[in-house]
C-alpha cells in the first residue's frame, strides 16, 4: 500500500510525541534563515492545530454538558479567571519586579491570549480528565478574540501597534477556521472513522506542532547568537509564566481541598480536573499574536523561547503524573 509508510510516521509520531516535541525545539533552533519564507503560513498552521485537537471531540455533546448551571457557572469562573484576572495579576507583578518596558507586552499578550487548543489533546494524550479541558478551551477560545485585545490595549496603552477591532478580526478568523475545519473533517469522516485513527490523529497532531516551529524559529538561532543575554531572559521568562501558571492552579486546587475538607477523587490531594486546568492555564496560544501582530524580532524571540514550556509540557505533565500515580 502507497500511503503505508506515510501511516507509519503518523503513528510512530503520535507514540513518541513526549520526545519529538522538545527534539524539534531544538532542531528548529539550528535551522538557517529563510527570510520569513515560512511567515505567511502561521495562520494556517494555527487552524490545522485547532481543527486537530477538536475533530476528535463531540462537541455538540460537550456543548450540551457545559451548558448545565452548575458547570457553565464553574467553567465560566475558570474562564474569566484565565482571560482577564491572570492578565492583570501578571501584568501588575510584572510591573511591580520592575520587569523592562520592552518585555511587558510579552506578558501581557501571553496572559491575555487563550488556552491553546492542543492542550486537550496533551491532556487525552497523559490521560487527564479531558472533558473540563475541552470545555474551558472552547469557552475561551470563543470570548478571547473579545477580550483579548482590548484588554491589552487597556494595560499597555499607546504600545500596541494594532487596533483592537482588527485583532480582533484577525484573531476570530484563526480560530473561527480552526473550527470550521474540525466541523468539515467530522462531517466527512465520520465518528467512527475519527475514532478509529485516534492515534494517527495523535500523529497528525505533532507534526503540525513541529510545523508550526518553522515560522516561528526563522532567523532565530543568529538572533540568539547576537543578544545571548535577552535570550537567556526570554526563555526564564516564558517557563516562569507557564509553569508557574500551572502552580497557581494546583495551590489553589490544593487549598480548595483544605478549605472544602472534602476528599478529592482517586484518593488524590487535588480535586478531579486539576491537572487538566492546569496544563490549560499554562499553555497560552500565543502565537495567535505572533501571526495577528506586525513583525518583531524581539517579540518572536520570545514566542520562540515560549515552544520550550509548551512542549516540554508532556513530557514534564507525564512525570509528574506517573509520580503522583
Amino acid at each position: 500500500m502507497i500511503f503505508r509508510p506515510f501511516f507509519w510516521v503518523l503513528m510512530a509520531s503520535g507514540q513518541h510525541a513526549r520526545v519529538l516535541l522538545p527534539l524539534g525545539v531544538v532542531m528548529a533552533l539550528l535551522l538557517p534563515s529563510s527570510s520569513a519564507f515560512f511567515k505567511p503560513a502561521t495562520p494556517f498552521i494555527l487552524c490545522v492545530l485547532v481543527g486537530l485537537a477538536l475533530v476528535r471531540l463531540d462537541i455538540g455533546t460537550a456543548l450540551k454538558a457545559a451548558v448545565q448551571p452548575e458547570r457553565l457557572i464553574r467553567n465560566f469562573a475558570i474562564s474569566i479567571c484565565l482571560l482577564v484576572v491572570f492578565p492583570v495579576l501578571f501584568f501588575t507583578a510584572a510591573k511591580w519586579f520592575g520587569l523592562s518596558e520592552e518585555l511587558l507586552p510579552f506578558v501581557t499578550w501571553y496572559a491575555v491570549a487563550p488556552p491553546i487548543a492542543t492542550t486537550i489533546w496533551m491532556c487525552v494524550l497523559l490521560g487527564f480528565t479531558a472533558p473540563i479541558a475541552m470545555e474551558i478551551v472552547l469557552l475561551t477560545n470563543l470570548l478571547a478574540p473579545l477580550t483579548g485585545p482590548y484588554l491589552g490595549e487597556y494595560l499597555l496603552g499607546e504600545v500596541v501597534p494594532v487596533s483592537s477591532a482588527m485583532l480582533c478580526m484577525r484573531l476570530g478568523a484563526i480560530l473561527g477556521g480552526g473550527f470550521a475545519l474540525a466541523l468539515l473533517a467530522k462531517y466527512v469522516l465520520g465518528s467512527d472513522r475519527i475514532e478509529a485513527n485516534k492515534q494517527k490523529l495523535d500523529g497528525l497532531s505533532t507534526i503540525a506542532m513541529l510545523a508550526f516551529l518553522l515560522p516561528v524559529f526563522d532567523g532565530i538561532g543568529a538572533l540568539v547568537i547576537v543578544v545571548p543575554t535577552l535570550a537567556l531572559t526570554c526563555v526564564g521568562l516564558a517557563c516562569g509564566l507557564n509553569f508557574g501558571s500551572q502552580i497557581i492552579i494546583f495551590l489553589s486546587g490544593r487549598l480548595i481541598v483544605q478549605l472544602s475538607k472534602v476528599k478529592a477523587a482517586k484518593n488524590s490531594c487535588w480535586p478531579e480536573g486539576t491537572r487538566s486546568v492546569a496544563v490549560v492555564s499554562g499553555n497560552r496560544n500565543l502565537g495567535l499574536y505572533f501571526a495577528a501582530l506586525p513583525a518583531d524580532p524581539i517579540f518572536s524571540l520570545f514566542v520562540a523561547a515560549y515552544q520550550l514550556p509548551l512542549y516540554l509540557t508532556p513530557m514534564v505533565a507525564g512525570w509528574f503524573a506517573d509520580r503522583s500515580r
